[in-house]
């Protein structure tokens, strides 16, 4: 299995680079599992975050600014986001994907909530490469969590990231590298 760390500064485009390689690899014939958590903004605002499930392509709301302060950081998170988001990510839905995108883990799994227990299962599993969207300052604390995985830490905005992932996968089903 192979770990991979899509990093980047905070708002700086790694979930649209995660699209852009999910639809590449999907091109490819691999088969993308997972969980995107595409922006919404309002008058060029950050109001909240949509789930999308990679493999049915279904989406809802899944976090909206808070307007009270309180709790772990600004957002307000739904719960049919969150079921959404758990079975994206749940044994079924990944079972048999040549790649599994979780966007995004950050300080909340970091603190065994959020995607973490589904992460763990998946790493645990071993059997599928993961990419988990991960801001740049968090990717040590990342690595340190999953030492014992090879890992890859790529920046989301190099253009050079979404072909190695490709490539990756490709040298993973004939053999030659993870999986």
């Amino acid at each position: 299995m192979m770990l991979f760390l899509w990093t980047g500064p905070k708002h700086s485009g790694k979930t649209t680079g995660a699209a852009q390689l999910a639809r590449q690899a999907r091109q490819e014939g691999f088969r993308v599992a997972g969980l995107l958590a595409p922006s919404i903004y309002r008058e060029g605002h950050l109001v909240g975050f949509d789930a999308l499930d990679l493999q049915s392509g279904a989406r809802c709301l899944l976090a909206v600014r808070r307007d009270d302060p309180g709790g772990i950081g600004p957002f307000h998170f739904m719960e049919a986001g969150l079921r959404l988001g758990h079975q994206a990510l749940d044994a079924a839905a990944t079972d048999g994907a040549d790649l599994v995108i979780v966007d995004e883990f950050g300080p909340l799994e970091l603190a065994a909530r959020g995607w973490r227990g589904a992460v763990d299962a998946l790493v645990r599993t071993g059997r599928t490469p993961l990419l988990l969207v991960v801001r740049q300052e968090l990717a040590g604390a990342v690595q340190e969590a999953y030492a014992s995985v090879p890992c890859k830490v790529l920046d989301a905005a190099a253009p050079e990231s979404v072909p190695e992932v490709i490539r990756l996968l490709a040298d993973g089903r004939t053999g030659g590298g993870p999986g």
